[in-house]
């Protein structure tokens, strides 16, 4: 009897430290669902990275073939881009408003639980094929518009329609789908995963769940490896010579960053006042209001020879080989035909173009200080408008760093600028643009506010499974 029950009790410690075992590498691998949670980051990575290389090149295209028309006859384009942009508009009217304008704050609001109801508006296929589309059309009419903040805005949508499709569980994943998507688009759109990560991080979402961090930054290196196996290693901006400042030059970036940064935080304003202003007669006008802004947008180019449209990312980069020389007047031009271009509707971003602004900004100023390196201002000048506007200094100085070769050299001047223009950029901006323009958004959605408590057509069914 004895030897029975010893024989039970070694047993029944077999069976116990088996489970326990079991259980510990269970724990160790992840559940199914985890796995499946990866699967669908990680799947969706690829694909936005895949997407935004596509998107990247067909705008270059587009791009190419306008200055080929204004090469030839840039009169021409007193037709094409009023035109163009009436064209523009009726399409995106017809076939998805939530295509408007940049796309940051669609996701700024789609990402949020209590906006759920936005989702399936915001983050459909249609919308991301017409932001691709439409933005493309835009630089091929002489817009001045850019592709980051739309690639924000198609990766997340791309990323949530396979959420959608995997049907997954967890509700905070799918806030966390959106962000990783939106932060994918950055660092395929720029060849930049720090920077994805960053603006992530500071933009996005303020809190990250922990349990899908790792999984979430995976998402957006794979995004950055489709860029690399297609484009290879590049910098976006280029490799600028630069070397490390010395203390005596730090009160002349500081001078330029705070001048930036004044200068961003009123185009900020301008955005954000000049977009309500005009949102009235867009609405009851749009054909026409665009018809007039492609007129200006086209006499602007004519005027400066074309340095006013597309997303200057050419005019930047010349500036920072030392191929060309900036002006006061093309800095202005290039910031007021980007309000022009927003205030008429048309899907597309302000990044390259306030990069493009600042970097003319800089370059003006060198004029004043010529003891300091011409192209470390200019870089000074990208970081700190470019923080002026959207008021987040780490992205700010991260993007224009990773933008430009990462040379480490001139990251505390970089540091210095982005914080000093934010701070200035407070005064007269106190919330950061992209979160006010998504409240003024908000406003022209409400409807779906009042209909949230009503069943959902069977056609948006599709679009919310994943909230459930």
């Amino acid at each position: 009897m004895t030897t029975n029950r010893k024989r039970t009790r070694t047993a029944r410690r077999l069976r116990l430290w088996w489970v326990l075992g079991n259980r510990h590498t269970r724990r160790q691998l992840g559940t199914v669902e985890d796995w499946k949670t990866r699967g669908v980051f990680w799947l969706g990575a690829l694909t936005v990275g895949l997407v935004i290389q596509g998107f990247a090149w067909l705008s270059e295209e587009s791009y190419g073939l306008t200055e080929t028309m204004f090469a030839y006859n840039p009169y021409l384009f007193l037709l094409i881009t009023p035109l163009g942009l009436v064209g523009i508009v009726w399409v995106m009217n017809k076939g998805g408003k939530a295509s408007r304008g940049s796309g940051i704050p669609q996701v700024l609001l789609a990402h949020k639980q209590s906006y759920h109801w936005l989702r399936g508006p915001f983050l459909s296929l249609r919308v991301a094929t017409l932001k691709v589309l439409l933005t493309c059309a835009g630089l091929l009419v002489g817009a001045t518009v850019g592709r980051e903040g739309p690639s924000v805005h198609v990766g997340a949508a791309i990323m949530y329609k396979f959420g959608c499709w995997a049907k997954l569980k967890q509700r905070q994943v799918e806030s966390s789908l959106i962000v990783a998507g939106g932060a994918a688009g950055v660092s395929a759109a720029f060849n930049a995963p720090l920077a994805g990560i960053v603006f992530a991080i500071e933009e996005l979402q303020q809190s990250m769940e922990a349990r899908t961090t790792g999984t979430f930054i995976m998402a957006i290196i794979l995004s950055g490896v489709v860029v690399l196996a297609f484009a290879g290693h590049y910098s976006y901006f280029g490799v600028p010579e630069v070397s490390a400042m010395p203390f005596a030059y730090y009160p002349y970036i500081i001078g330029v960053s705070a001048a930036c940064g004044l200068m961003g935080g009123l185009f900020s304003v301008l955005l954000v006042q000049g977009n309500r202003a005009i949102a009235p007669l867009v609405q009851q006008w749009p054909l026409r209001v665009a018809f007039c802004i492609g007129l200006v947008l086209a006499v602007m180019a004519i005027l400066s020879g074309g340095l006013t449209m597309g997303s200057g990312y050419v005019e930047a980069k010349a500036l920072l080989a030392g191929e060309d020389e900036a002006s006061w007047l093309t800095a202005v031009g290039k910031m007021l035909a980007t309000l022009l271009t927003y205030f008429s509707g048309i899907p597309g971003g302000i990044f390259s173009p306030s990069l493009a602004a600042g970097a003319e900004l800089g370059s003006a100023m060198g004029t004043l200080f010529p003891q300091v390196p011409a192209v470390s201002l200019i870089l000074v000048g990208m970081a700190s408008y470019f923080a002026g506007v959207v008021q987040r200094p780490i992205t700010a100085f991260v993007i224009v760093l990773e933008l430009t070769g990462n040379n480490h050299d001139i990251l505390p001047a970089l540091m210095v600028s982005a914080l000093t223009a934010t701070a200035v950029s407070k005064l007269i901006m106190p919330e950061p643009v992209y979160h006010v323009l998504a409240k003024d958004l908000l406003r022209g959605w409400e409807h779906l506010l009042r209909d949230k408590a009503e069943p959902l057509p069977a056609a948006q069914v599709e679009e919310v499974q994943i909230t459930k």
